[in-house]
């Protein structure tokens, strides 16, 4: 790509990435670096014109609620307390801005 000065790299995160919920801190963390990686990588190819995406899909129901542990080792659940259910709209809205704007910070 660098040769040729083009391409187009994308990698597929989570919201997570920006935004984090209790109970998922490890995940979180990941999807934090990922973000990071790609947003460094994304200035480092522009000056060979390699484009860089990261693609951040909103609350998808997963097994990952279920087997999540709290604090203490036991096991999460999966249950959608009040401020998770405030998390999948915050999820929304942001996931919504990114499309309209991906540029633009929302913060």
């Amino acid at each position: 790509m660098i040769k040729r000065r083009q391409g187009h790299i994308v990698a597929i995160s989570s919201i997570q990435g920006k935004i984090s919920i209790p109970f998922r801190s490890a995940y979180a963390a990941s999807k934090h670096a990922t973000q990071a990686f790609f947003d460094c990588l994304r200035a480092e190819m522009e000056q060979y014109e390699i484009e860089v995406t990261v693609i951040s899909p909103g609350y998808i129901h997963t097994n990952l609620s279920v087997n999540a542990i709290t604090a203490d080792g036991s096991r999460y659940g999966g249950k959608l307390s009040a401020s998770l259910l405030t998390w999948k709209r915050r999820v929304s809205l942001v996931f919504q801005c990114e499309t309209v704007d991906p540029g633009k910070s929302w913060n």
